[in-house]
């Protein structure tokens, strides 16, 4: 499902920096412009991952899970690939290379709010990288986890509800500050305007456990039709801004209550699906299960890293945005083996590595 999501994200960007051209034919227009929307996959699926130890051990009344391994597994999954990403963006700026993906001189400030992952926050630092923005929102979840987990008993866990509600009215309060579009949209994206979307993917790791300690967990067909009905709707949710605002909806601020509320229907589809899909659905798990698509979740997040310089890279290797705009489907070609194949090497050369020193440091339930 990770692998899906960070192809998507790549589809997104290779339609968009070749200009969205009409060539492309219009049902994989619609699934190329809503790329975005990996983005709620990884989101609710980190969380709901993350989140199992935490409930193993309030179910089966085993040891609080070692926050010392927690946070050190957490940063190793994160940092090593990203500031290697970092290091060769600034060599290849230092070394000369005129072009906009690469990083040349930044400020002693800048440097040090991206090496600290603090982007996007207040007083704003762009990203240089712009996927680079859910690394802030996810290490900022990944503090606040072990606090929120304290909920995830009888009794408690509906307490949860509230800060899903805090963060929607958030996102609703955003479009009314009389801020710009741009402000609005990177400040609804942090935390805590994404904040719900963790916490879906939290209960959703709750009502697994305890659905799996009652064996009331769905099985077989009924766990296909759950997890393909689920992921339909999330593939359809762009069309709900069709009765709105007359398009397929971007992930643009609106006032609008049920847009408002878009991200948090995302979470609860993918969440749905989660269950299922680990319930053990047979065949949609038998999808979710190809070689290929397994190969893509575990190079996922390097892929993720280094798609958006690459694609820039490669569209001025093959001319520029006519060319690439004109001749999509080469551009589009060579995109997604660059990516793959660079994404391969720094799996193997900096992520795999650094997991397996995170595994020997001590297991806290698997890698997100």
């Amino acid at each position: 499902m990770r692998g899906m999501a960070a192809f998507a994200v790549v589809c997104l960007h290779v339609y968009t920096l070749s200009g969205e051209p009409t060539s492309v034919p219009a049902p994989l227009a619609w699934l190329f412009a809503s790329g975005w929307m990996g983005v709620d996959v990884f989101f609710t699926l980190s969380a709901f991952l993350l989140t199992l130890p935490f409930v193993h051990m309030n179910v089966d009344s085993l040891a609080a899970p070692n926050l010392r391994n927690y946070a050190m597994r957490r940063l190793l999954r994160i940092l090593p690939a990203y500031y290697v990403q970092i290091a060769a963006l600034l060599a290849l700026g230092a070394l000369g290379v005129n072009s906009g993906w690469v990083w040349r001189s930044p400020s002693p400030t800048t440097l040090f709010a991206h090496l600290v992952v603090y982007l996007n926050a207040w007083p704003p630092v762009a990203p240089q990288v712009p996927p680079w923005w859910t690394l802030s929102v996810e290490m900022g979840f990944y503090l606040l986890l072990p606090l929120f987990a304290l909920w995830l008993r009888p009794r408690r866990w509906a307490w949860l509800l509230l800060p899903i509600v805090a963060s929607l009215a958030y996102r609703y309060w955003l479009v009314h500050t009389g801020l710009s579009i741009g402000r609005q949209i990177v400040w609804g994206e942090h935390l805590p305007g994404r904040l719900h979307q963790f916490l879906v993917g939290m209960l959703a790791a709750y009502a697994f456990m305890h659905l799996r300690a009652r064996n009331a967990l769905p099985e077989g067909r009924n766990a296909d039709w759950l997890a393909l009905v689920a992921l339909a709707v999330f593939v359809a949710l762009p069309a709900l801004g069709f009765p709105i605002t007359g398009h397929a909806y971007q992930g643009e601020p609106s006032a609008n209550p049920l847009l408002v509320c878009w991200h948090l229907f995302a979470g609860l589809s993918v969440a749905v699906a989660l269950v299922a899909l680990a319930a053990g659905a047979p065949m949609i798990g038998r999808v979710f299960t190809w070689p290929p698509l397994k190969g893509l979740g575990l190079i996922s997040y390097s892929l993720y890293l280094w798609h958006y310089p690459l694609i820039l890279a490669v569209r001025d290797a093959l001319g520029g945005f006519e060319r690439a705009r004109g001749d999509f489907w080469t551009f589009f070609f060579y995109c997604v083996l660059i990516s793959v194949l660079v994404a391969i090497t720094s799996w193997w050369m900096v992520e795999r590595p650094a997991q397996q020193w995170g595994r020997r440091i001590g297991a806290i339930g698997k890698v997100s």
